[in-house]
């Protein structure tokens, strides 16, 4: 009988490529892992064989590999080509007759460990080579270890393997690539970086799909930054590369019935069983939908199969696809039918949507109308015609948000005056002039201060407005409630310059606050506290501290891609604008500062004169940092906010002003100086008034040879970050101990982190573990704040990092020296003086692995052991500290059997014999610690007690076959 004809290609183990994840490789490469099965499942494109080939490149022992295909399905074929796979990979004879004859062969006892990795294991579904699968994997030696790769979950009895333990899955979103990864990709395997925004966007648009990245990068190769940049905003499924990725590998692959399901379901957005149904006039929707996501065909629930949707790169191409196959008068009636099917359901916004595909604006509006006046800003209206928004009243109010929104905060106010006029409701009317309130107390004129009609007592922006014209926040205008009114009374005081009440109201905040606009703000002022404070701006004497710069803008930066997600452009220029200020530290190229002149153009067009001004003002410290300030660049920002009826700002600006031509020696200055601080007292600014008053008395009352050197003193008292500031003395030593219980001792003594929430501790101790090491954002998150939204958890991810920089400084070590950020990550970095007892464990372990000295190892492995315990024993089982802890325990296990054998080589008996004794106390299954401690026992003449351990290593031994 002739065999089944093998296909070398099949069993060709691919070359390693793409990007290394070890968060995905180190596992499936782990000798003591307990799995029995490892399966990696995902959708087409999403890096299974990738991460699969990278695997076998990496695994040191014997690797078989075989690509299944649809010709697999009979039991011999797939035998024959897993016998010729193994053969292969052992350098052995493996029969392959049948599946029995293979496995008989298995057990030989000099088949040592190795792997057998099948792929595209979802061609042989339902078949007997599928079945055949399930008994190998049940009944190969332990040895083997056996990986899958799939686009769905085989066939093999797996809620067993999971209940037992012995099953371990990667899924499509264990796969997806997270925001530090795409960056990178790009960087090391693409050889052409993206800006961490522009990688953050990408990741976000295309949900983190390897192929996507793949197509994007083929689509923009050889271009420029800024070009690719700019391309990230148009991959969508209209890309000609992704089109052409999921029709071949994706839509070809699927029968036309489903293929119909998926053009036609498109329509909805927002997928149920039910609303399907409808739409199709047909029925077995829910059951289609159930297999579209177990398939992993970009169908995925986020409520356990309620409701799904299609992922939005599928969900694009499936929409043109519609368009060419059925024309676009068709195409508008499947919209038009969705919608109707979506606002019966209750799904108003997926409504919206699907009327302005089917271009019924009339429905648009209607739509609008039934969201009432508390329906927020809508989609985007950019796609209406404009006589259709200007003509009625809803679509009128949702234009006057949107202006908010971007901060055309005059723009706004004639919208909402015109959408009043629109509708004589008095609900609608009273809506629209309480938000043209919100918008006009902004504007210049507008308004007279106090007991204007326009001043709405409820707002929690009056206090901060207030504040810019020097109006006391006090009474009713100024008392608002809640976190929004501490949030305005904080950033009420940062803006006059009480820095100590600002320090007292601001932090916290933003975890209180559920709405993003709010959160975002409260961010923001809480890190131009820290800029205007000098915690980041103030350069050291012995070097630059570029950390700290590269911080704040780090956090800027996230501010201003959360604000881009949240639609809030207003936010997302200011906070953008400000982290390139941040950025222009002395030494920094000019461009940094003109990209921030840039954002005041952009700000400027957009019709937002307050961003505007904030960021001339920025720029112009930035350039007085950077030693190249202009004093009209200070005039330039001060008229910019006596146009905006805002003097105080103004006066902060005059101030600079002063100080900057004060630095150039310009005469004339001390006149100047007094004016300017005769300014700053009318507009209640104490602290501006009292630098300017000094620098008055110290123009006059000096020679001009000393006058720079007495005009930096005085400015160093007010604005440190103007001036070179000393350097910290730092503690004398500082130890973290991680073993045996968490603690930070100074100068020999345990310092007070009682202070600190649990959380936060729990946040320091992780990093502790890794420290000298960036942990990045995402998986600090995952570790602490499992399952909550990802802009809810960053908030508190970064209140927590805050307190704890915040003990930090207290007790001396310098908050953000300590913990600095690197874009997206944070690590541990103990200054001079400081080290951490874990890596001083491993250090002294290093060094007497390497010498050949006797009594350094003896003093070496004697100093590890002294320092170790049980790592973080507060920490329980939790997953990112047991891995750490069991090596740390196997590794003081193994040296304490090394000490015992070199004290033993030296006579010292005694200590012998307790280092012995520790070793196996530490990890009883280990045969030479034990076989040590007989010869030590028999080397001082205590027979009975070497017997007594043989006794116990016996026991030891029979309890380990047992477990095995």
């Amino acid at each position: 009988m002739v065999g089944p004809v093998i296909f070398a290609e099949k069993l060709r183990r691919p070359d390693p490529s793409g990007l290394g994840r070890p968060r995905l490789e180190n596992p499936l490469l782990d000798l003591s892992s307990r799995s029995r099965l490892d399966v990696v499942v995902g959708p087409p494109g999403s890096g299974k064989s990738t991460l699969l080939a990278r695997v076998a490149a990496a695994w040191k022992f014997p690797v078989a590999w075989y690509r299944l295909t649809a010709d697999d399905g009979a039991e011999p074929v797939m035998v024959g080509h897993l016998a010729r796979a193994l053969g292969d990979a052992l350098s052995v004879p493996v029969p392959c007759t049948d599946l029995h004859d293979l496995l008989a062969s298995l057990q030989r006892p000099d088949v040592g460990p190795a792997m057998v990795i099948f792929d595209d294991v979802h061609e042989i579904a339902g078949s007997a080579a599928e079945h055949a699968l399930e008994q190998f994997v049940a009944l190969r030696p332990q040895a083997v270890r056996v990986v899958l790769g799939s686009r769905r979950l085989p066939n093999l009895n797996v809620p067993r393997l999971r209940v037992s333990g012995l099953l371990r899955e990667f899924s499509g979103d264990d796969l997806r690539f997270r925001s530090w990864e795409v960056e990178e990709l790009f960087i090391t395997v693409f050889r052409e970086p993206l800006s961490p925004e522009a990688a953050a966007s990408l990741t976000r648009r295309i949900d983190g799909w390897a192929a996507g990245l793949q197509l994007f990068h083929l689509a923009t190769r050889g271009r420029s930054a800024a070009d690719r940049q700019r391309a990230v905003a148009e991959l969508s499924g209209r890309s000609r590369l992704v089109r052409s990725y999921l029709a071949r590998n994706v839509i070809a692959e699927l029968p036309d019935e489903r293929r119909q399901f998926l053009l036609r379901t498109s329509t909805l957005g927002v997928l149920t069983g039910a609303l399907c149904d409808d739409l199709l006039d047909a029925t077995g929707s829910g059951r289609v939908l159930d297999e579209l996501e177990q398939h992993q065909l970009f169908t995925s629930s986020d409520d356990d199969g309620a409701t799904f949707r299609y992922h939005e790169v599928m969900r694009a191409h499936l929409e043109w696809a519609l368009v060419e196959e059925f024309g676009i008068a068709e195409a508008r009636r499947w919209y038009s039918r969705s919608a109707r099917l979506l606002e019966a359901s209750g799904h108003v916004t997926e409504a919206i949507r699907a009327c302005v595909k089917a271009e019924d604006w009339g429905a648009v509006a209607r739509l609008h109308q039934q969201r009432g006046p508390k329906g927020g800003a809508g989609p985007s209206l950019d796609v209406l015609p404009s006589s259709v928004v200007q003509d009625d009243p809803w679509l009128s109010l949702a234009d006057a948000r949107r202006r908010m929104r971007n901060g055309a905060l005059a723009d706004a106010g004639v919208a909402y005056s015109r959408a009043e006029l629109l509708l004589d409701e008095p609900a609608f009317r009273e809506c629209c002039r309480r938000e043209r309130a919100a918008a006009q107390i902004w504007t210049p004129g507008a308004v007279s201060w106090p007991g204007d009609t326009y001043v709405t007592v409820d707002h929690w922006s009056t206090p901060i407005r207030a504040a810019t014209r020097g109006v006391q926040a006090s009474g009713p205008v100024g008392s608002p409630e809640g976190p929004l009114g501490e949030l305005a009374l904080g950033a009420a005081a940062l803006l006059v310059g009480d820095l100590t009440r600002a320090r007292a109201l601001l932090p916290g905040i933003g975890e209180k606050l559920v709405d993003p606009t709010g959160s975002l703000l409260a961010r923001l002022a809480i890190a131009v506290l820290d800029i205007v404070s000098g915690g980041v701006l103030t350069v050291r004497a012995e070097a630059s501290d570029a950390s700290t710069g590269s911080d704040a803008a780090g956090d800027l930066r996230q501010i201003c891609m959360e604000a881009d997600y949240a639609g809030l452009p207003w936010v997302e220029r200011l906070s953008r604008g400000l982290a390139e200020a941040v950025l222009a530290a002395p030494g920094a190229p000019s461009w940094r500062v003109d990209a921030c002149l840039d954002i005041v153009s952009e700000c400027d067009r957009a019709g937002d004169p307050w961003g505007a001004a904030i960021l001339r003002l920025a720029a112009a410290v930035a350039h007085q940092i950077n030693d190249e300030a202009d004093p009209d660049d200070f005039r330039d920002a001060a008229r910019r906010f006596r146009a905006l009826d805002a003097p105080v700002p103004a006066r902060w600006a005059e101030v600079l002003e002063v100080c900057a031509r004060a630095s150039t020696g310009e005469p004339g200055v001390d006149v100047l100086a007094r004016r300017v601080a005769d300014a700053a007292a009318a507009a209640q600014l104490p602290e501006a008034a009292a630098v300017a008053d000094a620098l008055a008395d110290a123009l006059v009352n000096r020679g001009t040879a000393a006058r720079s050197a007495w005009v930096r003193a005085v400015v160093a008292h007010f604005l440190p970050s103007f001036v070179v500031m000393p350097a910290r003395r730092a503690p004398a030593t500082v130890l973290v101990r991680c073993f045996g219980g968490f603690s930070l001792d100074i100068d020999g003594g345990p310092a007070d982190l009682s202070g600190l929430r649990p959380r936060a501790r729990a946040v320091l101790r992780m990093l502790a573990v890794a420290a000298g090491t960036d942990v990045h954002q995402e998986y600090l998150i995952e570790a602490f704040w499992p399952g909550t939204p990802v802009t809810v958890a960053l908030r508190r991810l970064q209140v927590a990092i805050s307190s704890i920089r915040q003990r930090l400084e207290q007790l001396g070590l310098g908050g953000v020296e300590w913990l600095p950020r690197h874009e997206n990550a944070y690590r541990l970095q103990p200054g001079i003086g400081g080290t951490v007892d874990l890596r001083l464990f491993d250090e002294h372990l290093r060094l007497a692995g390497g010498d050949r000295d006797v009594e350094r190892r003896i003093s070496h492995r004697e100093a590890a052991l002294a320092l170790y315990g049980e790592l973080l024993p507060e920490d329980g089982p939790a997953e990112h500290v047991v891995a750490e802890r069991e090596r740390c325990r196997l590794a003081a296990a193994g040296a304490a059997a090394a000490l015992a054998r070199d004290l033993r080589g030296v006579g010292r008996a005694d200590q012998a014999l307790a280092a012995a004794a520790r070793s196996v106390q530490l990890e009883r299954y280990q045969d030479a610690a034990w076989d040590l401690l007989v010869a030590l026992y028999e080397d001082s003449g205590d027979a009975l007690a070497a017997d007594r351990v043989r006794h116990e290593h016996a026991e030891t031994q029979l309890d380990w076959a047992t477990r095995e």
